[in-house]
């Protein structure tokens, strides 16, 4: 009795493991030119948050 016990929760652990959420990305800070236009670092792109901030995104793959 104490196996299967011991076992349903293994399993139990182990589903809630994968139920976590995908973590937020981590964005980085353009660097601008003496015009103002925006430019990232080699693997990262530029985008625009919720709020309009201008920020440097990884790039997914």
């Amino acid at each position: 009795m104490k196996f299967k016990l011991f076992a349903l929760g293994a399993v139990a652990l182990g589903l809630a493991a994968c139920a976590q959420p995908e973590p937020v990305p981590v964005y980085v800070q353009p660097t601008f030119d003496k015009t103002g236009n925006a430019s990232c670092t080699a693997g990262y792109q530029l985008a625009t948050t919720e709020t309009g901030a201008t920020v440097c995104a990884p790039i997914s793959q």
